[in-house]
Parts: C-alpha cells; sequence; structure tokens
C-alpha cells in the first residue's frame, strides 16, 4: 500500500510540492513548518535561514526557531515517495535498467517493460506520442546510479534524490501545460468545424485556425553545443531545412491557387450552363407553363427548386472549405513531424559521429600504448642481447689476456733455458781452452829452474 501511495503522490504535483523544500528546492529531510503560512522546509535549511533573516521564506512574516513545528507526516510522505520516483511507471516495481523516453524525460520504466510497451502499441506511455520505436529508448543513468547506491550502502544518495525530484517536478508542469495547449486547439477545431457544419453565406469564408508551428506537443531538447564545429553544420542543416519548407508553402501555394481558378472555371461553366437554358425556357414558353404561372403554382416551385439549389450550393461550398481547413491542417502538422523527425535523425547522427569518434580515438590510444609497449619489450630484448654479448667480448678478452701471460711466461722461460745453455757452452769452452793451455787442475804443471847444479 505504502509503494502505491507513493507512486500516486509521485505522478501528482501538488504531491511532490507538499514534500518539497522552499529554500533548497529538494526532498524535505526533518520537515518542519511555519505557524504563518503552513509552508515546509528542512530543519537544517530552516535555521540556516533564520541566523540571517527574522522572517518566514514564503510570506516574510516574523517567526524565530522556537516557533517552527515539526511535520511528521511530511516525512513519512518522504519515505513513500521516494520508492516511487525510483518505481517503474508501467509494472509499479522498482526499475531494472531504468530508461526513458526523449519526449518525456520524468517518466520512467524498466527497459523490459519499455521495450514490451514500445514494440505493442508503438507510442509513449505517458504522452502516446505514436511512431516510436525501441532504440529512440535512452538510459536514465541518475536513476541507475540512484538505485546502485542504494543496494550498495544500504541507504539513499541525497543528491541523486534531489535532482530526479526536481526533474519530475518539471516534466508533470510541462505535462500539465501540454494538456492545456491540445485542449485548446482541440476546443478551436471544434467550434472551427461546427461553425462551418451550421453554414455560412455563399460570399463568407471560414477562419483560418493554423496551429503555431513554435508549440509543439513535445518539448524539444536543448542542442548540446560541444564544439564549434558542430554548431556550424547544425546552422547549415537548418538553413537547408528553411529552404526546403519554403519551397513546399511555395507548391502548396501553387497549387492552391490552380485548384482555386478550376474551381472558378467549373463553377462559372455550370452558371453559364444554366443561364443559356434558362432563356431558352423564356424565349419559347409552353401554354402548361403559362397557365402555372397564371395560378401562381409554377413560381413557388421555380422559387423552392431554386433554394433547393442554393442549399446544395452552400453545403458543397461548406464541405469544401471543410475538407481544405483539414488537409491543410494535417499537411501542417505532418510538416511539423517530418521537422522534428529529422532534428532527432540528426540529433542521433551527431551523437553517434561523437561515440565513434570517442571510439577511434580509445583505439588509437590503445594501438600506440601497445606499439609503445612492444617497443619497450624489443629494445629491452636488445639491451639484454648487448650486454650478453659484451660479457662474452670481456670474457674472450680475459682469456686472450690469460693467452698472452700464458705465452710471455713460455717465452721468459725458453730464454732463460737459452741463456743457461749460453752459460753452459761458454763455460765449456773457457773449459776447454784452460786444458789447452794448461791451466787446468789435471794436467801437470811445467816447472822450469834457472839455478845451476
Amino acid at each position: 500500500m505504502g509503494s502505491s501511495a507513493g507512486a500516486e503522490n509521485s505522478e501528482s504535483v501538488s504531491g511532490l510540492l507538499s514534500v518539497q523544500c522552499g529554500l533548497c528546492e529538494g526532498l524535505v529531510e526533518a520537515g518542519v513548518t511555519t505557524p504563518c503560512c503552513t509552508s515546509t522546509a528542512c530543519s537544517a535549511c530552516a535555521e540556516k535561514h533564520l541566523e540571517n533573516n527574522s522572517g518566514c521564506w514564503v510570506c516574510e512574516n516574523p517567526i524565530e526557531k522556537d516557533q517552527l513545528v515539526v511535520n511528521q507526516e511530511a516525512s513519512v510522505e518522504v519515505e513513500k515517495l521516494v520508492s516511487g520516483l525510483l518505481s517503474c511507471g508501467l509494472c509499479g516495481e522498482t526499475c531494472h535498467r531504468a530508461v526513458y523516453l526523449s519526449c518525456c524525460e520524468g517518466a520512467i520504466a524498466c527497459r523490459g517493460c519499455g521495450v514490451k510497451q514500445v514494440t505493442c502499441n508503438r507510442s509513449c506511455w505517458t504522452c502516446s506520442k505514436v511512431n516510436i520505436r525501441s532504440e529512440d529508448l535512452e538510459a536514465d543513468q541518475l536513476v541507475r546510479d540512484a538505485i546502485n547506491h542504494h543496494k550498495d550502502e544500504g541507504k539513499h544518495d541525497k543528491l541523486a534524490l534531489n535532482k530526479i525530484f526536481q526533474r519530475k517536478i518539471v516534466f508533470l508542469k510541462e505535462l500539465l501545460k501540454r494538456k492545456d495547449t491540445l485542449s485548446e486547439k482541440t476546443k478551436d477545431v471544434v467550434e472551427i468545424t461546427n461553425g462551418a457544419e451550421e453554414g455560412l453565406e455563399p460570399g463568407e469564408e471560414p477562419p483560418d485556425a493554423t496551429p503555431d508551428r513554435r508549440t509543439s506537443p513535445t518539448p524539444e531538447k536543448k542542442s548540446s553545443r560541444r564544439d564549434r564545429s558542430s554548431s556550424r553544420e547544425r546552422r547549415r542543416d537548418k538553413k537547408k531545412h528553411k529552404h526546403k519548407d519554403d519551397h513546399s508553402r511555395r507548391d502548396d501555394k501553387r497549387k492552391r491557387k490552380h485548384r482555386d481558378r478550376s474551381r472558378d472555371r467549373h463553377r462559372s461553366r455550370d452558371r453559364e450552363k444554366r443561364d443559356r437554358d434558362r432563356r431558352k425556357e423564356d424565349k419559347s414558353p409552353s401554354p402548361e407553363k403559362n397557365e402555372k404561372k397564371e395560378n401562381g403554382v409554377g413560381s413557388f416551385a421555380a422559387l423552392q427548386k431554386r433554394i433547393r439549389i442554393e442549399n446544395e450550393l452552400v453545403e458543397r461550398k461548406v464541405k469544401e472549405r471543410i475538407e481544405e481547413h483539414i488537409g491543410s491542417m494535417v499537411s501542417q502538422q505532418l510538416r511539423v513531424r517530418k521537422n522534428e523527425i529529422e532534428k532527432e535523425v540528426l540529433k542521433k547522427v551527431d551523437l553517434a559521429r561523437q561515440n565513434m569518434e570517442e571510439e577511434v580515438k580509445l583505439e588509437i590510444d590503445l594501438m600506440r600504448k601497445l606499439r609503445e609497449a612492444e617497443e619497450k619489450k624489443k629494445m629491452d630484448e636488445i639491451n639484454a642481447k648487448m650486454a650478453q654479448k659484451e660479457k662474452a667480448l670481456e670474457e674472450e678478452k680475459k682469456k686472450l689476456a690469460e693467452d698472452r701471460l700464458a705465452i710471455l711466461e713460455h717465452q721468459m722461460k725458453i730464454e732463460k733455458e737459452k741463456q743457461k745453455e749460453k752459460k753452459k757452452q761458454e763455460k765449456k769452452s773457457k773449459q776447454e781452452q784452460m786444458k789447452i793451455l794448461g791451466k787446468d787442475k789435471s794436467r801437470p804443471k811445467l816447472s822450469f829452474s834457472l839455478t845451476k847444479s
């Protein structure tokens, strides 16, 4: 029962305004009311207001903090209304993957319920706008985030709820205005058709009740000005559509003139024929007609016939005027609808182009990052190979140095052996010389004496 009551309150402007804070314009939190005009507000907002001002925020009568009355009913209604704000407009339960239509942004529904409604009826579930497809459904990220926050944290996000609440109030006010304008237009059309059916004089024309093109039944969204190029393209498209409308208007005018001329020609021919027949009858009157005229019967019958013919002509004129008027209204409505569809298509094309550009940018960034990672990996591999090669070169250099040292040591040994052999040979040659000279100890020494015996 609480969820149904909250849904009913969320669908009426008075129910929403009863729980709206008069200062922050959001949902009332710990609501209080003033004794002077019983206007509601959050307790924190009211205290902050009374710190700087001494009067009521609505009627400006002097009040104090002690005079504020706690409004428990408002807090209870807020709890009921929160479930209504986050509930589906078709099934009445909490929205699952909330969506909305561009014509009625405040009316949300589950994605499954919205697709089912659109595919079955091809119309909006709030304003009954026709020719709607499932591709027109847009994701309501605000409601989705609010529901996910409540699931994760176990409590509602106040900022998101206030935004949804304010959007709902604006939407309901626009819906009421739309209904009023539609009812006024239908009344005007009914009055025009009734006046035409009652009968017009031969020279009288029905008043034009062309609907204003500026007031359309569906509110147009403000075009998002993201960059200068898109604004230039929009201006060009507007000029093109303006030229097309001018051409179509001129063609309709030419066709209308041609139709009026042909109708006037036919009427003039019929009139001339009737006048000719009448003249013939006047020239050759029969004796029976003369007798009837004398009695006064023929003149009355002719008068009745003429009145009947004139009534038929008037009825035919009225029908033609009504058909022309209805045709012009239908053509104008179709033109307005065509312009709306073209604008929606252009909007969707802009969004698709922007999405494609973003996707292309993301892909380019990913490719650049992958290429940088590959280049870094290749550089690391090349550096590792270079380090290995340098290590191998150093090891080879060490081996070469060791081999050189070994060769030098071997050469030193050979030179030392050579020197030893050379010394040995020198020593041998000296010994041989000493032997030859007798200086060797092994050979006896010869002694000579000069004394006489």
